[in-house]
């Protein structure tokens, strides 16, 4: 399953969601994170996420159950998604 995770959070508290979220998937923008997981471990991030949640926080997850549903384009300097090492 194709996984995007997206935040935004105060400043002092991307650390945690940057940890969390760097296990599984790779990190391709400054609060973007991109990868497949299994429904299982989908299901344990939302988990570990809504066990870090503030009020403050905002973090969305887009799940799709296969990559081919998925088209994007990349503009500037980014990498593709996938194209590196986490």
């Amino acid at each position: 399953m194709l996984v995007i995770v997206v935040y935004d959070v105060p400043a002092e508290r991307t650390r945690v969601y940057r940890k969390l979220l760097r296990q599984k998937l790779e990190h391709i923008q400054n609060s973007v994170f991109y990868g497949n997981l299994t429904e299982g471990q989908v299901t344990k991030l939302k988990n570990q996420i809504d066990d870090q949640l503030v009020p403050e926080d905002s973090v969305m997850v887009f799940e799709a159950e296969t990559q081919d549903y998925v088209d994007y384009t990349v503009f500037g300097s980014a990498e593709r998604p996938g194209s590196r090492f986490t």
